[in-house]
């Protein structure tokens, strides 16, 4: 019997095995007849359920999707010309049955097809978000009537650039594995209604929380495992080759102290309209978005390896590192190790 706290003992007793109890054999893994039931420990072992990913594995891709979500927050803030707020919630595998149940009705589902692939995709966006993010692209201040319903036909066509964004940004996470291109091939309002893959297969969905304007509410991407698992397996075994590489100790050598680096820092592109552009002059002040400053790009030898924000220190311009993206110095052991 473990001894740890956290130890869910899910065994039960052989006389539960139908057969068991009224003098039938029971067999063991290798065939072999058990004769002494009463030293037989048996788990429960859903087989409509299978376990598809380990925990290990769901957390190395919860790292790549943390990445993807810090970037698609930044594309749509661009896009709505707004500050977009994105956390990633979970990263989770459940069958396809369970998340049609779990979609809040109404709903605004993007059915999408990943042309390298096989299978259906789902994007599930909270019906009040995309009435928000309708209202935003006409010119509003984002915000909405709190009344729950479905969009009309123009509000979709309307959403469907923002929806695409979302789309390609989550395959760019894979562009080192596999280069991917999403379609959007349909919408649809209700989980009810959606059958686009077998009951019991088994689905990985990334749970977001979004929030810009007056609102908030959940976004969540479903593919089927079977559509992704040639993508997953790939990943999965680049990252514990890095893994293996990452666990040596880095060398250093007295000679690397004099190399010179070229390191930049960096701001994200933003808009200025072309009579805007003509007009600049020596001395023009252009103002930007203090958010822009705040998620300055920190580059060494073309590459981002930090995130921060600039400013001042005593008379000399300072940057804070507030996040790392690579290891600096091994960006340094592969351009001249």
């Amino acid at each position: 019997m473990s001894t740890d706290p956290n130890f869910k003992d899910e065994s039960f007793d052989i006389s539960e095995i139908q057969g068991a109890s009224d003098g039938q054999p029971v067999f063991n893994c290798d065939g072999e007849r058990i004769s002494d039931l009463s030293s037989v420990s048996i788990k429960k072992y859903d087989f409509t359920n299978p376990i598809v990913l380990s925990d290990a594995d769901l957390s190395k891709l919860k790292t790549k999707s943390e990445q993807f979500v810090y970037y698609l927050a930044g594309h749509l803030s661009m896009f709505l010309r707004t500050e977009f707020n994105l956390e990633l919630e979970d990263l989770t595998a459940d069958l396809y049955s369970n998340f049609t149940q779990s979609i809040k009705n109404p709903s605004c589902i993007t059915m999408f097809k990943l042309q390298e692939l096989n299978g259906v995709c789902l994007l599930d966006v909270n019906s009040h978000l995309s009435a928000t993010v309708v209202d935003r692209i006409l010119g509003g201040r984002g915000s909405t009537n709190p009344e729950e319903r479905g969009l009309t036909d123009i509000e979709k066509a309307l959403v469907e650039d923002f929806n695409q964004i979302i789309l390609e940004e989550w395959c760019k996470q894979w562009h080192n594995t596999m280069s991917l291109t999403p379609s959007i091939i349909g919408t649809e309002s209700s989980g009810k209604f959606l059958q686009t893959s077998p009951s019991d297969a088994m689905m990985l969905i990334m749970s977001m929380e979004a929030s810009f304007g007056d609102v908030s509410g959940p976004m969540r991407i479903a593919v089927p495992y079977y559509t992704l698992e040639p993508v997953v397996s790939r990943l999965l075994t680049a990252v514990s080759a890095t893994d293996k590489v990452a666990s040596k100790p880095p060398r250093w050598h007295e000679i690397y102290d004099g190399i010179p680096v070229s390191v930049s820092a960096e701001w994200d592109a933003f808009e200025l309209t072309l009579r805007d552009l003509s007009n600049i002059e020596v001395d023009d002040v252009i103002e930007m978005s203090p958010s822009l400053i705040e998620k300055t790009n920190l580059r060494i030898e073309g590459r981002t390896c930090f995130v921060g924000e600039i400013g001042l220190e005593g008379d000399q311009v300072a940057f804070q590192v507030n996040e790392s993206i690579i290891e600096a110095v091994k960006l340094i052991g592969k351009k001249h190790g």
